[in-house]
């Protein structure tokens, strides 16, 4: 009896001493990250604090998005920076992890009252679950569901158009394009809580879609190639009339490629989400993309001016032109709509931590005036950032916008 009480009390302070070193190590990562921001300030610059995905599952997007948000800041210090002061990128990699995005946040918070990203949700969710109470901070983030942000209201804002409105848009459209489909089937991923809260959404709104779920296919973020079979065999037992995906663009590829080359030949029965909108989906699926639709948050071949410089820009970067992820667009929007607020409130690197916390700059965002972004005209409501959604069909590997077809 003696041993197991003395085996419990050592587990116990075992326990509490990985506790203890975890907190010491989130502080060490928070303290890291705000004097990186202390030091910008001390040169004259203006920081604008960014927790980007440059490692981990997130990488594919947070990669791009920062050489987004870099471009921006270099857009603006060319034209003179804000207020006498050039802008500087302070950026800290969360390597996907949410725990330390949530350090780094905390870290930022104490000299910043704006703060960048992350551009994934499970990160953005954890930070407004766990952030203290009373964090004033402005959070633009993958605010990218309705629940999430509200949470965080009125300083969570949107850096993207929300998710579930635009998944909900695209299967209305998929529907009416085919009025013979009643019957599909869903893949979804309840570990990502954007697309779990989508699917319920669309179970709720069947009716209202003309549409009937036949069954709901919850896809591991671990799938292998036996799995992928295997989702696939199980929608074709539905004998359903459709099929629409919300998921990445691997997991999406590899389902897709199994579907065609089950007997699956019209690909107009088959939509996908905005995040299977990449290069990655174009390289793995290839001809099996054929008629089959796929929504985004930005059209790549938009042809506006500075959209075109900035393609170009991307392309020397080492990027593919023509499959822009959307948090390029987004995070370009979201520096200069930071920019634009730092002039707007004579912000400079003196008194920019005198902004800490002020209400007003978080109710300029959550609501604010028409904005000019580089795919044209958006706001802000309630938080959310309100910009046209885009549909497409594909001819062979290349996706045509409905909006010219029609």
């Amino acid at each position: 009896m003696r041993k197991c009480r003395w085996l419990q009390a050592a587990a116990v302070i075992v326990f509490a001493c990985f506790l203890y070193w975890e907190s010491v190590q989130n502080d060490m990562i928070a303290r890291r990250f705000e004097e990186e921001i202390d030091a910008c300030l001390k040169d004259g610059c203006l920081p604008i604090a960014v927790l980007s995905q440059e490692t981990g599952a997130y990488a594919y997007v947070g990669q791009p998005a920062l050489w987004a948000a870099q471009y921006a800041v270099d857009q603006v210090n060319r034209e003179g920076g804000v207020n006498g002061c050039k802008v500087r990128l302070v950026t800290a990699d969360t390597g996907s992890e949410k725990s330390r995005a949530l350090s780094l946040y905390q870290g930022a918070g104490r000299k910043c009252c704006i703060v960048l990203g992350p551009t994934d949700a499970p990160e953005t969710a954890w930070i407004s679950q766990n952030a203290d109470a009373d964090d004033h901070t402005v959070h633009i983030a993958a605010y990218s569901y309705r629940e999430s942000r509200e949470k965080r209201a009125p300083y969570g804002i949107s850096y993207m158009s929300d998710s579930e409105d635009g998944e909900l848009e695209a299967v209305r459209v998929f529907a009416k394009e085919n009025p013979d489909i009643r019957d599909v089937v869903l893949f979804s991923m309840s570990s990502d809580e954007a697309k779990n809260s989508s699917a319920r959404q669309f179970q709720e709104l069947q009716g209202e879609l003309g549409l009937h779920f036949l069954d709901v296919i919850d896809v591991s973020p671990d799938a292998q190639e036996s799995d992928y079979r295997q989702y696939a065999i199980r929608a074709l037992n539905q004998k359903a009339d459709g099929y629409v995906f919300l998921l990445g663009s691997r997991d999406y590829a590899e389902i897709l490629k199994e579907l065609r080359s089950h007997g699956i030949e019209e690909g107009r029965r088959i939509t996908a989400s905005f995040s299977a909108f990449n290069q990655e989906t174009m390289e793995i699926a290839q001809e099996a993309l054929d008629g089959t639709y796929i929504w985004n948050k930005i059209d790549p071949y938009y042809e506006g001016e500075n959209w075109q410089k900035l393609r170009e820009a991307y392309g020397a970067a080492g990027y593919e032109e023509s499959q822009i992820s959307q948090p390029v667009a987004d995070y370009y929007d979201a520096v200069m709509a930071i920019c634009q607020c730092y002039e707007v409130f004579g912000m400079t690197s003196e008194n920019y931590v005198d902004f800490r916390g002020e209400e007003q700059i978080a109710e300029w965002f959550y609501d604010s005036g028409e904005m000019e972004g580089i795919q044209g005209a958006y706001c802000w409501q309630e938080g959310q950032k309100m910009s046209e959604y885009q549909f497409f069909v594909f001819d062979g590997t290349v996706p045509v916008n409905l909006r010219y077809q029609n």
